[in-house]
């Protein structure tokens, strides 16, 4: 059996979407104008978590659960920079630590904590660490700069998907589905032919390099409308357990990859699981053409609406719903040789989760 034999075997017998999910690793808990001063709640791998910002800006995230009598402390209210529950007035600092007990002698008992989260603001983004505090090194957040270069225009947004986050990582890890999924949406031409394609895995991430060479450009890319003819391509980047960069871009025949004089669009996806079957989905459009133009904001905020949350989402709602009767029924998954991103990154969340089991 050749290695792609194998990998495709091997995918079939794997259950990824009732894997634990990855505890030691960055995610995104929300784009830092997102959290004020006020409290914000926000369940992220099946934890309740609650985060503000304190008078100084400084970002905080505790657990959501007051050790009293486990009333949300969300339910509460603010007192200068400290969290007071609203069930019996215990107040806590942005520590976790309890400094006031209204109640009784006000005798403070020792295990009166509450949990925080390591927690860093970074390209516009709040990243939160829900395993252990210890093993979260910051250094390990990848380079997505490009979210607050001023030299590029970046529109964001998100929104709640009612499936494992695994459906939406696989869905971005192969961008085939483009052909036929977004076929309204996307401006994408018929019958286009893969040119070049290449795989590269380091370490916990996955580059997944695909050429179209002489085909119509994309009618989402400004400047290159579907009659014209370019070199597209289309890279992604993922890094475990589920933050993509989908590098999209379109530069004149036989100059593939030109960042100076071609047409570039970073999409950029963020997918934090809520529980094992619902998510948060955090995304990005960043582009360097028509970058003070209102309309093209306007493309891009439709395109999120429609590719984003009309179609990729409703069909990974759909497809989770299916799943506790797919496993009764039997059903083994077919794969494709496209599917093969999927599978390694598949193997690499089996070896993480085994890692933390």
């Amino acid at each position: 059996m050749g290695n792609m034999d194998t990998e495709l075997e091997t995918a079939r017998l794997l259950r990824p979407y009732e894997r634990p999910l990855i505890r030691n690793a960055w995610y995104c808990a929300a784009w830092a104008e997102q959290i004020t001063t006020e409290m914000t709640a926000r369940r992220i791998l099946n934890e309740p978590v609650v985060m503000y910002r304190t008078q100084a800006g400084q970002a905080v995230a505790m657990l959501d659960i007051c050790p009293h009598k486990l009333a949300p402390m969300s339910q509460g209210k603010k007192v200068g920079d400290n969290l007071q529950c609203g069930y019996h007035g215990l107040e806590f600092d942005c520590s976790g630590k309890c400094v006031r007990n209204p109640q009784g002698d006000g005798t403070i008992p020792i295990q009166a904590k509450l949990r925080t989260y390591p927690l860093v603001e970074r390209y516009g983004v709040l990243w939160i660490w829900m395993g252990d505090a210890d093993r979260a090194d910051a250094a390990k957040i990848p380079d997505l700069s490009h979210l607050n270069d001023p030299t590029w225009r970046t529109i964001r947004g998100g929104h709640h998907v009612k499936a494992n986050y695994m459906l939406l990582v696989e869905n971005l890890l192969d961008l085939g589905h483009a052909l036929f999924l977004h076929k309204m949406s996307g401006g994408i031409a018929d019958n286009v032919t893969l040119s070049e394609t290449s795989i590269e895995q380091e370490g916990d991430s996955i580059h997944d390099l695909r050429l179209y060479r002489n085909v119509p450009g994309p009618g989402n890319f400004n400047g290159f409308k579907p009659a014209e003819i370019c070199d597209n391509h289309s890279d992604i980047h993922w890094w475990a357990p589920s933050m993509l960069v989908a590098d999209n871009g379109c530069s004149l025949p036989g100059k593939p990859r030109d960042r100076e004089g071609g047409t570039i669009l970073l999409g950029t996806h963020l997918v934090t699981p809520e529980t094992q079957h619902t998510m948060h989905y955090f995304y990005a459009h960043t582009r360097n053409f028509g970058k003070a133009d209102p309309e093209i904001d306007e493309r891009f905020r439709v395109w999120q609406r429609t590719a984003l949350h009309a179609e990729d989402s409703r069909v990974a709602e759909a497809i989770d719903t299916l799943l506790p009767e797919t496993l009764k029924l039997g059903v083994r998954m077919v794969t494709l040789s496209t599917d093969t991103s999927g599978i390694r990154a598949n193997r690499i969340l089996d070896r993480l989760a085994a890692a933390e089991s």
